[in-house]
């Protein structure tokens, strides 16, 4: 094998564990790479570096079983309503965020949707270095006291209000009625929703 082709596995090799490692620190302890698009360019490098790799390699049996492998998991999203296949559309790319905003040097929020059929959702995430984690997620229902008129989606701005030592409190602006939403940093809960 030429060495240019065993840097490209090394590349694959490092791109492969990084996919999976920040997979992994999101669906256990909901920690991912810094920023909404870091961790969207991260899958689609995996994506594509896939495809670079089995057409380098495509005389070996393993890169045509890789080929396999992605074509039947592509197909087998399709087949369940779909909604695998659009979960992975709306979070690899920028369809599924209806708002990014940076708080502070601290917090970034952002409301996103990864589901065909679900709702939107709000998220507030605590930046650490290179990481961060997601510490408060809200729905409609928990926010909105089934207010039908107003959903997190239609906010036109998430306001950074104040913080304390366990408290964080922040604004949905509609442009009138606002939403007021103080939650426990610690435990993500809501402490208090006022309607201004």
């Amino acid at each position: 094998m030429s060495s240019g082709k065993k840097l490209l596995l090394q590349i694959y090799f490092i791109i492969c564990a990084l996919f999976v490692l920040d997979c992994l620190l999101y669906y256990f302890n909901e920690i991912s790479l810094r920023g909404y698009y870091s961790d969207v360019i991260l899958s689609w490098l995996w994506l594509i570096s896939n495809f670079v790799v089995i057409i380098v390699f495509w005389k070996k049996l393993l890169a045509k079983l890789l080929l396999v492998a992605i074509t039947i998991t592509f197909a087998i999203s399709i087949m369940a309503m779909m909604m695998p296949f659009f979960a992975l559309l709306l979070s690899s790319t920028s369809l599924g965020l209806y708002q990014n905003k940076d708080l502070n040097k601290n917090y970034r929020a952002q409301i996103v949707g990864y589901s065909a059929m679900g709702r939107p959702w709000l998220e507030v995430i605590e930046k650490k270095g290179l990481f961060e984690k997601r510490i408060v997620k809200f729905t409609d229902s928990q926010l909105m006291n089934d207010n039908l008129d107003i959903k997190i989606r239609t906010a036109k701005d998430i306001i950074f209000r104040s913080e304390t030592n366990s408290t964080l409190t922040l604004t949905l602006f509609y442009g009138g009625p606002n939403r007021t939403i103080t939650f426990d940093k610690s435990t993500g809960n809501i402490i208090a929703i006022k309607e201004l």
